[in-house]
């Protein structure tokens, strides 16, 4: 599993301001490797390429947060949606 973000400035070679998430890419679907599980395009433009990291950090970046889409869309292709939706029951019933 890959992840990304968007937003890295090639000019300057800092991250934008209001970057804040990082994405997971998906590897299937119209545009395989270009893209995020929630539709965010991975692919370069002009004076902002992609940061990609492969494979996919524990943790994200400092500043980065996870995309919620992307780990929720994630979670249920692979099968661990119903389990997290069972922790979450059983930590909301104590």
């Amino acid at each position: 599993m890959r992840a990304f973000y968007r937003g890295y400035s090639a000019l300057t070679g800092r991250r934008a301001a209001q970057v804040r998430r990082l994405h997971i890419m998906r590897e299937d679907g119209p545009m395989p490797g270009r893209q995020a599980e929630c539709g965010t395009h991975g692919h370069d433009v002009t004076h902002s390429p992609t940061v990609i990291i492969d494979p996919a950090p524990e943790t994200p970046p400092a500043s980065l947060a996870w995309c919620p889409r992307c780990v929720g869309l994630a979670a249920a292709r692979t099968g661990l949606l119903d389990q997290w939706a069972a922790q979450l029951a059983a930590e909301a019933a104590r």
